[in-house]
């Protein structure tokens, strides 16, 4: 491998009932990791495992307390939110994914290290499997979804769908992960401008278990793949989408009209003909109503969002020559300053909503403490915690009820409500009781966190000034 600065690494291992090759799998990559790494984590993500596997990775995490973590849903919740929790959880540079099978080979680590590195400037590099070692009815499917994939979202790569891949640190904290979007990560990283490459895998028979996919993930995945096809085309212009079929509908329409009144035809056809011309006619203004809605919805998502995706910035008559391009990860909201955190309750009595939550907002310089139920939530409120994000449903007072309190111990607090609830009614007496927004779960990252910036504006403005006057 070329020479290069090691980087920090992640591994991020979704795994069910995979106990007889984890601890293998962990000795594999730990010897890469030592290897070729400054440090480095696993992180296990167990998706509801009804066999031993929970017991095998505490065994594995007692052994080595240093580099093991991991995370257990309490059923089986897919790939795609068990890879968003290990996304959200990552603290490497460089993240890697790949499956618990040992059907991905441990020893191919350097070689995606040293594409990543090779200054072509890749974000992404997904692995390979030239050579498989699966059924036919696997591959074939598997082959003619990648040729359509390529070919309807742009992204030219021979297997979407391999788990073995690597990225920067950057990606999947951006990265929208959901459904079973876990299948379209390079397509969905195109949206945002990363750029995707491969390279060549070795990959192994399984040994052990079954494989998890079945005949129904094709046709999943074809749907994804339209899915993304239209994020990636018009989720910010929805309306030229739909608008354009409303036109093809209202010239279908006129068309069958005309055809209608042509001398000779069948009583019959002539019958059909008419009454398909009002059927097409009237799906016109449906689907532009449709279009205006979701033009609304995205005026109301791009009016909160207060972040562009810009990587580098060359600035005219910089006087810090040696430093004239920035990168954006150096870059400071207008509310950060490098001495001053400014602190958030958040109040859930779920434990990964908590954990999730607290790991976004530290990596944008909040300081966060916690709470699980109303008592505690209402025990924490002190005059210089800015915002509090509280869950409706809590244990013993509920979040409507605590609100009050909240806003009678500290005035200038703002509070968010970040609820599974999607009721109006639930919004609506959340604002009237004094709450500064309302949001439903799942929220978007960046929704979240400019309606928390909002917040801290307010509740700064509510404080009194501490500049004394010179």
């Amino acid at each position: 491998m070329k020479s290069h600065q090691k980087h920090t690494l992640s591994f991020i291992i979704p795994l069910k009932d995979e106990a007889p090759t984890l601890k293998e799998l962990y000795e594999r990559i730990a010897e890469q990791a030592n290897e070729h790494s400054r440090d480095w984590e696993i992180i296990f993500i167990d998706d509801g495992s009804e066999d031993n596997s929970w017991a095998v990775i505490e065994e594995i995490a007692e052994s080595d307390p240093n580099h093991v973590r991991a995370l257990r849903f309490r059923t089986n919740r897919s790939k795609a939110p068990a890879l968003a929790t290990g996304y959200a959880e990552a603290k490497g540079e460089i993240v890697f994914t790949l499956d618990a099978d040992l059907q991905d080979d441990p020893k191919e680590i350097p070689r995606f290290l040293e594409k990543i590195n090779e200054g072509e400037g890749w974000d992404i590099v997904s692995g390979y499997k030239e050579k498989r070692h699966d059924p036919w009815h696997k591959v074939l499917p598997s082959r003619i979804f990648n040729a359509m994939l390529s070919k309807v979202n742009g992204v030219k790569l021979h297997d979407h769908n391999c788990g073995f891949k690597c990225y920067r640190q950057e990606v999947v904290k951006d990265l929208p992960m959901y459904g079973e979007m876990h299948r379209m990560v390079p397509s969905l990283a195109s949206i945002e401008g990363y750029r995707t490459t491969e390279i060549v895998v070795e990959h192994h028979a399984r040994q052990h278990g079954v494989s998890k996919y079945g005949v129904k993930r094709f046709l999943r995945g074809f749907l994804d793949m339209w899915s993304v096809f239209f994020v990636k085309n018009y989720r910010e212009r929805p309306l030229h989408l739909m608008g354009s079929w409303a036109l093809l509908f209202i010239i279908l329409a006129t068309l069958l009209w005309v055809a209608s009144i042509i001398p000779g035809l069948p009583n019959g056809l002539q019958n059909a003909l008419t009454s398909a011309a009002p059927v097409a006619l009237f799906a016109a203004p449906i689907l532009f109503a449709i279009g205006f809605l979701a033009e609304l919805i995205t005026n109301r998502h791009y009016a909160e969002k207060t972040d562009v995706p810009i990587i580098e910035r060359i600035e005219i008559n910089n006087p810090d020559a040696a430093k004239k391009v920035v990168p954006l990860a150096t870059a400071k909201t207008s509310h950060e300053s490098d001495d001053q955190k400014h602190r958030i309750l958040v109040a859930d009595d779920d434990r990964i909503t908590r954990a999730l939550s607290t790991r976004i907002l530290q990596s944008e310089n909040w300081e966060v403490q916690t709470a699980d139920t109303a008592e505690s939530a209402l025990a924490a409120i002190k005059p210089d915690i800015d915002v509090v994000l509280l869950d409706i449903y809590l244990p013993g007072l509920s979040g409507i009820e605590i609100l009050p309190k909240i806003k009678q111990l500290s005035p200038s607090t703002q509070v968010v409500i970040l609820s599974a609830s999607d009721k109006p009614k639930d919004g609506a007496e959340a604002i009237k009781a004094g709450a500064f927004d309302f949001l439903s779960k799942p929220v978007e990252k960046q929704e979240l966190l400019a309606t928390l910036d909002r917040a801290l504006r307010a509740s700064q403005a509510l404080r009194p000034s501490t500049t004394a006057a010179s």
